[in-house]
């Protein structure tokens, strides 16, 4: 190879896809949600051009549902014509949301544009100026619920310069996904390319470096779950076969999770301005839009406010508001409370009386994890039965210092001990 090979790898676009259990009913952070997907995807068409970048690759999840909306048929085609103007080739597989077997509004695509089908991989050469400088294998998704190991049909197949492979696929039994078109590493190693570029998992991960087996991550968070980076990767291999990897974000809105302690809040007022100061926190480290969900926590004199009726809704619609208005805007979609009263627990644990014997018992049990996780059991159980699906979100011992620490505030609120 005689000459750079630069192109983007991109994944999980998920044009259309709405924010998980997010209601926005300021009309300005709405209307941001819904553009998100679409805002990332120009940027990363931008990213393609300002680095001329040989070729696009998208492994799966284009779109979000198989039955894809018009709308993003049309804007994806719009940006395919953008990329072809500007000499960018682009290849695509589908993966599990936008399986072959979807609806298509049957929009033209340019020659620039390939599609890998979906009963095999299939093999495209990439050439400049009469030079062969890749070969890019693919295949897709042929329907969402994708449970061969398509890796296994892949083969470089002569003497290309650079072999690129693209798949949508959980790699290495990625449990928090899907197990789609599931593979091992050494499935994908023996097909002697040089470059993975995966899609289906939506945080961006480099697994290997010989060869390089990445996952681009998606181009926006849609979840809560989905923290951090997101955007696309800019891949070069130089002529002796180097490879370097960036990472470029794309997001224009992040998400963030946050625990604020009000331990020394003893206002609701001073409450008020924690969470305000940590949703600052969140915009000037995102330094973009952003979601957040604050929990607070810790043993504060507003506790007995916080836990009145209504009292939380109300400070978060109006933290919510100025916040929503700020430029960039921060929307607070969560806020809960996990404080509790003061409590001094070694003078109720040196105390006689019912309070004392509480707080014994729950020490014992934290201190043997096996009775814990069995008795935890036993609560859980009828509630799982009832709700099929339930499961507790918080660890064992969370949920002890929880009940410990209620049962403690109705004892105090009915004979004030401990304070």
């Amino acid at each position: 190879m005689s000459s750079r090979v630069t192109f983007v790898h991109a994944a999980d676009l998920h044009l259309d896809a709405p924010f998980a259990g997010i209601v926005a009913a300021n009309e300005r952070v709405g209307t941001a949600l819904a553009e998100a997907t679409y805002t990332a995807f120009v940027r990363i068409v931008d990213v393609c051009i300002e680095r001329s970048a040989h070729f696009l690759i998208i492994a799966g999840d284009a779109y979000n549902t198989a039955d894809k909306s018009l709308r993003a048929q049309l804007a994806f085609h719009k940006q395919m014509e953008r990329l072809a103007a500007a000499g960018v080739e682009v290849f695509i597989t589908h993966g599990n949301h936008d399986p072959a077997n979807g609806w298509s509004a049957g929009l033209g695509l340019p020659e620039s544009v390939h599609v890998f089908p979906a009963d095999r991989v299939g093999r495209v050469e990439v050439v400049r100026d009469g030079e062969l400088i890749a070969a890019v294998y693919g295949r897709s998704f042929r329907k969402a619920a994708e449970t061969e190991n398509l890796a296994l049909g892949y083969r470089r197949e002569g003497a290309e310069p650079v072999a690129i492979a693209m798949l949508h696929a959980n790699v290495g039994s990625n449990t928090d996904y899907d197990p789609y078109a599931p593979a091992t590493l050494a499935d994908l190693r023996s097909a002697g390319m040089d470059y993975w570029a995966l899609g289906h998992i939506h945080k961006q991960e480099v697994l290997a470096r010989d060869p390089w087996i990445v996952y681009a991550g998606s181009a926006q968070g849609l979840s809560p779950k989905e923290t951090g980076p997101h955007g696309c990767l800019v891949v070069e291999i130089a002529p002796g076969g180097a490879v370097s990897v960036e990472h470029v974000e794309t997001a224009p809105v992040a998400w963030a999770q946050l625990s604020v302690d009000v331990s020394e809040a003893a206002t609701l007022e001073e409450v008020r301005a924690s969470v305000a100061s940590a949703c600052e926190r969140t915009r000037a480290d995102a330094g973009r839009n952003a979601i957040v969900r604050i929990t607070l926590t810790g043993r504060t004199l507003a506790h007995a406010d916080l836990v009145r009726p209504g009292v939380l809704g109300e400070l978060a619609e109006f933290v919510r508001d100025e916040e929503a208005a700020a430029e960039p805007w921060v929307w607070l979609d969560r806020l809960e409370d996990r404080t509790a009263a003061p409590i001094d627990l070694a003078s109720v644990r040196a105390g006689g009386d019912f309070a004392a014997e509480l707080v014994r018992v729950a020490d014992d049990l934290a201190d043997d994890n096996a009775a814990l996780e069995t008795l935890l059991g036993e609560i859980c159980r009828p509630i799982a039965t009832t709700l099929s699906g339930y499961a507790p979100h918080e660890s064992a011992s969370e949920f002890l210092v929880r009940a410990r620490d209620l049962a403690l505030d109705l004892l105090m609120a009915e004979g004030g001990a401990g304070r």
